[in-house]
């Protein structure tokens, strides 16, 4: 089993190639290639050309707004990153899937049958989708029944706000939609750690009424008395940032009582109705789940990702040999106002380790053993022998 990574920050499509193609003789069994959008007239040429001169088997590439090193991150300017592995004992099975594809899946067996993936196999998957054209949310059902318990892991493609306008490429195969993904099964060792960037506030609670995406009661008493009630035993600061960033963890597991991070299932709030108290959310809830009032800033954000780094490290001091970066395309400089913040943090307590990723659309990982897309977060990977 062996782990690389590399990055190339300039415009020089040939001297991006020498960068990324660097000890060639060595060949891998998966590549992924993330190429900023600022090289978007030779992304065909840098995927097609790395191909060429690096012996590896598999090769995903996709545009994307920025890309994340092992060292560095970079935004806003021409730069490639590299993800390489050899898996010996793993099999790669790479795939390109379509709306219409989507569509046509009634069963678990059908998804069995198009992606050649069983469920008896150690599996994980890697999925770059467009963010256009494409019911993701369907999809991602579907393959948490089919494949219980696997971890699914990966961004949107980030190189274009237009549909069509980003470049997914799986072996060659250009394309302008649909998704593009590998499932690795075998003897494949993987943890993940999913940053939302929050922290709790107030208590938790049992919801009592909900339809769709709508609480309407919460412990037998509207949402908004809830809020305000919470809003009450709050700072200064955090009534101000309730204002502007409120959001609703969903416990994964209604049956714990001692929730944690990484617990709960952040989404946003998108609406209160000030007559009947109730509230609409970024994702379906039912009677009998329970709740718990979330915040993020760029404090909440940096705090999160350091404590699920330190309890990863805990879990598993040493042998991390490679790790896939997710992050938000909303993070970054942007949100923490300095350069390569979450890979400094993510070396300093994983590392040093090969890394790559980029800053995408909306992140896809596991929250309480189901996978689900993401706002705002680091979806990470952490790759290791046993």
């Amino acid at each position: 089993m062996e782990f690389a990574s590399r990055t190339a920050v300039t415009g020089d499509m040939s001297q991006i190639v020498d960068e990324l193609c660097i000890d060639a003789e060595k060949d891998f069994d998966i590549g992924l290639l993330f190429i900023s959008a600022q090289l978007d007239e030779h992304i065909r040429d840098i995927e097609r050309a790395v191909a060429d001169r690096l012996p590896v088997s598999h090769l995903l590439a996709c545009s994307c707004a920025g890309i994340i090193g092992s060292e560095r991150e970079v935004e806003g300017a021409p730069a490639a990153s590299l993800f390489l592995a050899k898996l010996p004992g793993v099999r790669c099975r790479t795939f390109h899937i379509e709306q219409e594809h989507i569509e046509q899946l009634n069963s678990s067996e059908d998804y069995y049958e198009m992606l050649e993936v069983y469920p008896n196999e150690n599996s994980v998957f890697v999925l770059i989708p467009d963010p256009y054209q494409i019911d993701l949310n369907t999809f991602l059902e579907g393959m948490n029944e089919a494949y219980a318990g696997r971890p699914l892991v990966g961004g949107l493609a980030s190189g274009s706000t237009q549909a069509n306008g980003n470049v997914l490429i799986v072996n060659g195969e250009v394309h302008n939609r649909g998704m593009i993904g590998m499932a690795l099964c075998g003897d494949i060792h993987i943890d993940t750690i999913v940053s939302q960037g929050c922290k709790p506030i107030g208590e938790t609670y049992i919801v009592t009424k909900a339809d769709k995406n709508i609480i309407y009661e919460v412990a037998g008493k509207t949402f908004l008395d809830i809020l305000r009630q919470v809003f009450l035993d709050l700072n200064e600061t955090e009534r101000q940032l309730m204002q502007q960033a409120l959001l609703v963890g969903i416990a994964m597991d209604e049956y714990t009582h001692d929730f944690g991070r990484g617990d709960f299932l952040v989404r946003p709030v998108i609406g209160i109705d000030q007559e009947s108290g109730a509230v609409g959310i970024g994702d379906r809830i039912r009677a009998g789940q329970t709740i718990q009032l979330h915040l993020r800033d760029v404090k909440t954000a940096a705090e999160d990702l350091t404590e699920l780094l330190k309890k990863f490290k805990k879990k598993r001091p040493s042998d991390n040999r490679g790790a896939l970066v997710f992050s938000c395309n909303g993070r970054g400089e942007g949100l923490f106002g300095e350069p390569d913040h979450d890979i400094t943090l993510i070396q300093k307590h994983l590392g040093p380790i090969p890394a790559a990723g980029f800053f995408c659309a909306g992140e896809i990982g596991p929250i309480g053993g189901k996978n689900f897309i993401h706002g705002f977060t680091d979806s990470i990977v952490v790759f290791s022998s046993d």
